[in-house]
């Protein structure tokens, strides 16, 4: 019986995390018919599922993006007899002699080059993201949005790509409990009515736009809007925070940081309008997550988003700031039409599931497992 290996190191990164977590958690409680290998690092063991006896953890420390990576993954797969492995991110162990099913979760880097950190990204992004699509016999994405990316920039062939749009933890479409949710709110500092942005810093998911437009909102009306809680990676004493300071909103803006994921679930259901201005999403997990706990959801007019929101979400060119601001002042204005957006977001974001995905990603193993 081929080995399977799953390069789950990623586990405490936010979106691929999310990913390899979800996907875990399926199949550790599926336990299916198959001689499965992990391959993790020690600072992430933790956030593993309880799993079955018969899987073998295979312990991986390298710093990621070096040369490091790419000798310790391929060391650790093949003394470990791995004959199939899925690596989660296109940073493949590149001269892996036997068969990979990559996930390809956005394109970020090559269409934004201009957010990359360093000038040698776009060239690594690049080329990793090519070799990727030329080596693997499956390419999965979240989305058709990326699937068409790849087939645009790098020439992906539709029978090597296969979508698999992600789920939402049963947490998040779990019935809401309003006396344990007020009570998370309280203690966090958070007031009965708020605007709630879930994020990070970089460039593309556009929260400084959000605090540009919400500054507009907020010096443009005599009441103004309720406060804006920011969370993720958004400290109190972060870049953001400050920003907010000198923008005079210093007030206004709460920001929290990372929270735990029930008390993430309590900011979603308790939350007023949940704001999304993102540039471009591989798939805009925040989003359905907002949904299933039945938040109203104003996000970016991005092709990811519509595919994941339908029309359970209003959505806005998110580069235009002032058409933002006045998008959430008329949601604000227009209690009924929250209401039925928290509707149709509860709606919408029960047709996707963990349970499918896991499903459809190990018939992807199976396939590639049993091919000449």
């Amino acid at each position: 019986m081929r080995r399977l290996g799953i390069d789950a190191r990623k586990l405490a990164d936010y979106g691929i995390g999310s990913y390899l977590q979800g996907l875990l958690g399926e199949f550790a409680r599926r336990d299916p018919p198959i001689d499965l290998a992990l391959l993790v690092s020690r600072e992430s063991m933790h956030l593993l599922p309880s799993l079955p006896e018969s899987w073998r953890l295979v312990e991986v420390e390298a710093p990621g993006y070096s040369i490091r990576e790419q000798v310790a993954l391929l060391t650790a797969a093949l003394r470990s007899g791995i004959d199939v492995l899925h690596v989660p991110h296109y940073v493949i162990p590149l001269v892996f002699p036997r068969r990979l099913v990559v996930t390809v979760h956005d394109i970020i880097h090559v269409l934004f080059p201009e957010f990359l950190p360093h000038p040698l990204g776009f060239a690594y992004a690049r080329f990793f993201i090519r070799a990727a699509v030329r080596k693997a016999r499956c390419v999965l994405t979240g989305s058709e949005a990326t699937a068409s990316d790849l087939k645009r920039l790098f020439g992906a062939t539709s029978q090597r790509l296969h979508v698999v749009p992600h789920g939402v933890a049963p947490e998040f479409l779990a019935d809401p409990d309003p006396e344990g949710d007020a009570a998370i709110r309280r203690r966090l500092g958070v007031p009965d009515r708020f605007l709630l942005h879930v994020g990070n810093h970089k460039p593309h998911k556009n929260a400084e736009g959000l605090l540009k437009a919400y500054q507009i909102l907020a010096f443009g009306q005599r009441l103004g809007p309720p406060p804006l809680v920011l969370v993720g990676g958004f400290t109190p004493e972060g870049p953001l925070a400050q920003r907010a300071a000198t923008m005079g909103l210093g007030g206004r803006v709460l920001c929290l940081g990372y929270v735990e994921r029930r008390e993430l679930v309590a900011l979603y259901r308790g939350a007023t309008l949940f704001v999304y201005p993102t540039l471009y999403e591989g798939f805009g997990l925040p989003v359905l997550e907002a949904m299933a706990c039945g938040a109203p959801v104003l996000a970016g007019e991005v092709a990811a988003v519509h595919e994941v929101a339908g029309d359970a979400a209003v959505t806005v060119n998110p580069r235009d700031l002032v058409e933002l601001a006045n998008a959430v002042r008329r949601l604000l204005d227009r209690p009924e039409l929250l209401g039925r957006l928290r509707d149709k977001g509860r709606a919408r974001a029960r047709e996707f599931s963990w349970a499918r995905a896991a499903e459809a990603t190990l018939n992807t193993y199976l396939s590639v497992r049993g091919e000449p």
